[in-house]
């Protein structure tokens, strides 16, 4: 345990298992904040806590981890990783951060907003590409810096994704099957029979794509290039 200052404000750092495991169970002594809030949206599930995280976690995690959910899932995201593997394959040398960065945004796409490989999914990237140095830098929301410029790819993207949501109410007015999470999260509803709101669903597709574009594309890229030094693996997992 160390004192330190991050993003410009004093911080403890804790590393053992047993502290982390005390204070991110101590939800009543310590809030837990991004210091870059507004960039995950102010009602993510990354971004609330106490009763209100409790509350969107549970929204989120029955929309994702049911059984049917999950079975929709595998059904939805192998053949992405199919035909990337095969791409690959076919290209005989490839740079591995940009092509599992692709595989992971285009198969995130598909499970979390039904889109498919285009120009839509293309200007999407680009945005999350512009939120991204943002996460991590100084809070300064002045023109040239990383924060700032994050942040109006942030607007865009949430405003994009609430002319997706109107035009899914528009249309599944009628509609009780999910086709992917965001359906998902318009349409699942607690025990007291409330959804959530427009503003959650916008936030938390926004920040549950870029934790998961995040995550998955430096896990599978890291896995391709250990694999690629340690061919005696690969072959213990192909038997």
């Amino acid at each position: 345990m160390f004192r330190t200052h991050l993003f410009g404000e004093p911080s403890i750092i804790v590393y053992t298992p047993a502290v982390n495991k005390f204070v991110l169970f101590s939800d009543t002594n310590f809030k837990q904040e991004w210091p870059t809030v507004e960039l995950m949206g102010v009602t993510s599930m990354v971004a609330v806590h106490g009763k209100a995280h409790t509350r969107v976690r549970n929204f989120v995690t029955n929309a994702i981890n049911r059984p049917d959910a999950l079975s929709r899932i595998a059904a939805l995201v192998q053949p992405h990783i199919v035909t990337a593997l095969r791409s690959w394959d076919d290209m005989g040398k490839i740079k591995a951060k940009v092509e599992t960065q692709k595989m992971s945004f285009e198969s995130i796409a598909k499970l979390f907003l039904g889109k498919e490989p285009g120009d839509f999914l293309n200007s999407l990237d680009k945005l999350y590409q512009g939120v991204l140095p943002g996460v991590r830098a100084y809070p300064i929301n002045v023109p040239g810096f990383a924060y700032h410029h994050a942040l109006r790819c942030r607007r865009k993207l949430e405003k994009i994704f609430y002319m997706e949501l109107d035009k899914r109410k528009s249309k599944n007015e009628n509609m009780v099957e999910t086709i992917d999470l965001m359906d998902g999260l318009m349409q699942i509803e607690d025990d007291e029979g409330d959804k959530l709101s427009d503003k959650e669903v916008v936030d938390n597709i926004v920040s549950l794509v870029l934790g998961g574009y995040i995550s998955t594309s430096l896990v599978s890229m890291w896995a391709i290039y250990l694999l690629a030094k340690h061919p005696n693996v690969l072959e213990k997992l192909r038997v």
